[in-house]
């Protein structure tokens, strides 16, 4: 049986792993160990019927020659650790933002680009939520014409922040926003760069250029909104050529996206996986624009972590059978 890390376990996206590896039935196949970096270690966490003691991150945990790692945790923890653990044959899938531009590390979403994934490929990284909603349409629709210019106005849920923004929402709090953000918006996630941008900007930026392999004109504003899940984006499309919204809508139908025709509400989306794109309409000949919702804890992150490793290892195994 393969063995499996997971690393960041008790927050809010290392739930949204051990839910998705449960549903896809992974749970069984895995030889599953739960670490965290924090005062949680050494409690026991109580998963369908399933006891997991949550294990500190330390230096032993090397010497367990996981075959597999998913990082949940934050920029600096994964700096420190996922090299660390590739460097000792474990493939590493990394959810932070560390390694997402980091030349010959592969950036994944399953449907898209797998195949960048190579046998040499110790790290793997895992998109920005905010991206991966993104990407899932955009590669659609470039198979009806060529994209020439993306933007993007995102409203994006405190969960995305973490526990402790989740607080702020539910409590009336200012422990992680300082403006605090009940009936309150916030037009910046992150801080600002040289450009002009804030980091989130930047990230839907130049991961998608990433991901799609392809230099489009993106250009993005990222809002954090007072909901708890799901993130919502607001999309312009602009094609090299003349488009035709029926066939655009013919070319979204697939089992990972809902094409709708009526609203969709993050109520209706949370808790799931797929990506929900509606109010399509035509702005002129060359133009599109759209609106799309997907769970970040989920589709903007657990899911698409799981995806990448049931495909390395529906890949391995069939390696094995080969030999």
């Amino acid at each position: 049986m393969k063995k499996l890390a997971i690393i960041g376990a008790s927050g809010l996206v290392g739930q949204a792993v051990l839910c998705v590896l449960k549903e896809e039935g992974l749970l069984e196949k895995f030889d599953i160990s739960l670490f965290v970096s924090d005062r949680s270690a050494g409690k026991v966490l109580v998963f369908f019927e399933k006891y997991f003691k949550l294990y500190e991150l330390n230096d032993d945990c090397l010497n367990e020659n996981f075959d597999y790692a998913i990082f949940v945790t934050g920029e600096q923890v994964s700096r420190v650790w996922v090299e660390r653990f590739a460097s000792i044959g474990t493939i590493c899938i990394d959810n932070s933002s560390a390694f997402r531009m980091q030349d010959g590390v592969p950036l994944i979403v399953p449907e898209i680009n797998f195949g960048e994934i190579k046998a040499h490929h110790k790290i793997i990284a895992n998109p920005n939520c905010s991206t991966i909603q993104l990407v899932v349409i955009l590669d659609k629709l470039r198979k009806i014409a060529k994209i020439k210019e993306v933007v993007v106005s995102s409203y994006q849920s405190v969960s995305g922040a973490g526990k402790e923004a989740l607080s702020d929402l539910k409590n009336e709090t200012t422990r992680y926003f300082d403006c605090g953000i009940k009936d309150n918006i916030i037009a910046q996630i992150g801080e600002i760069s040289d450009n002009g941008n804030c980091l989130e900007e930047n990230k839907i930026i130049n991961e998608t250029k990433k991901i799609l392999a392809e230099n489009i004109d993106i250009f993005a504003t990222t809002v954090r909104v007072p909901i708890s899940y799901c993130h919502g984006e607001s999309v312009f499309v602009k094609f090299n050529s003349k488009i035709d919204l029926q066939k655009i809508k013919d070319c979204l139908a697939c089992d990972y996206i809902v094409q709708s025709e009526k609203l969709c509400y993050p109520t209706e989306c949370v808790n799931t996986n797929l990506t929900y794109v509606f109010r399509l309409r035509k702005c002129g000949d060359f133009g599109l624009q759209f609106f799309v919702i997907a769970d970040n804890l989920r589709r903007g992150a657990g899911y698409n972590a799981v995806k990448i490793l049931q495909k390395l290892l529906d890949k391995s195994m069939a390696l094995d059978n080969d030999i």
